[in-house]
């Protein structure tokens, strides 16, 4: 897999290609790369990071993940270069949170939510956020290096049977956590042994995701977080509620609870709520 050569036995350079998402797994699967570069590596090879950021305004540089997660992905970044290794920040050219939410919806199996402004991320199995400002700009790029002799690396333990059987299956896909025999635990003591655990661990009850900020799964104290951090960007998404003529005014699909109301909790205004409601709703 990390060596193919010509009829000529000339050597093929390969592009490795690391999917990072900051999380444990894929941050141990940089680290493991760097600790065995000598039998990974071959002459003319090169180490491609790939971290998709979704946005939520493109126009005014403001992320949809949470600002110490993104802190955290730009400091480590620095180190990985330093490593030698191209790190790329892929994102969406023309696609954003906003833009998804106003544009104005010319077809739907739902004939009344046609002419609508758009809203929040709905109930469909596909999010359209996931669709055209994550998975797009990925497909954009592997589009680019389609010709690339590649192996991509998943960030995914050996304590994960039924991901590496499906993972097994990619030819061109690969464990450096099954390979070296790293466990999820395993994955976290390695990020702790180099400083690189990510902020989205240390919140209470582990709530803080690797996902969007404005994603229906985010929890209380993610919300929190994002109001403490960026108040008046929260304010103006709290705001978005108030948006006449929705094709989908919910802003969380999964739950009974209005933006307002998630507003009024994370400021301490509203009624007093068990940590059990925390961790479940």
């Amino acid at each position: 897999m990390y060596q193919n050569e010509l009829s000529n036995n000339s050597v093929i350079s390969t592009n490795h290609i690391i999917c990072w998402s900051g999380g444990k797994d894929s941050t141990a699967t940089v680290i493991l790369f760097h600790e065995h570069e000598k039998e990974l590596l071959k002459p003319g090879d090169k180490v491609t990071i790939l971290f998709v950021e979704v946005m939520y305004d493109l126009k005014r540089n403001i992320s949809g993940h949470n600002p110490d997660i993104i802190d955290f992905i730009y400091e480590k970044k620095k180190i990985f270069e330093s490593w030698g290794y191209n790190v790329e920040i892929l994102r969406s050219k023309d696609k954003d949170f906003l833009t998804n939410f106003y544009h104005k919806l010319t077809r739907s199996p739902d004939p009344e939510r046609v002419g609508k402004t758009y809203g929040f991320v709905s109930s469909s199995s596909i999010c359209a956020i996931r669709k055209d400002c994550k998975l797009k700009p990925m497909n954009e790029w592997n589009k680019l290096h389609a010709n690339d002799n590649q192996v991509q690396y998943v960030g995914i333990a050996l304590d994960e049977p039924k991901r590496l059987e499906s993972l097994h299956k990619q030819p061109d896909r690969a464990s450096l956590l099954e390979k070296y025999g790293y466990t999820e635990d395993m994955a976290m003591e390695l990020c702790r042994k180099y400083d690189m655990v990510s902020p989205q661990y240390f919140l209470p009850g582990n709530q803080m995701r690797d996902g969007c900020w404005f994603c229906p799964n985010c929890k209380f104290f993610e919300s929190k977080n994002i109001y403490e951090r960026m108040p008046d960007i929260w304010e103006e998404y709290v705001a978005l509620e108030d948006t006449p003529n929705l094709a989908y005014p919910k802003w969380n699909c999964y739950s009974k609870e209005t933006l307002k109301e998630r507003d009024l909790r994370v400021k301490g205004l509203y009624k007093q709520y068990s940590i059990f409601d925390y961790i479940t709703q």
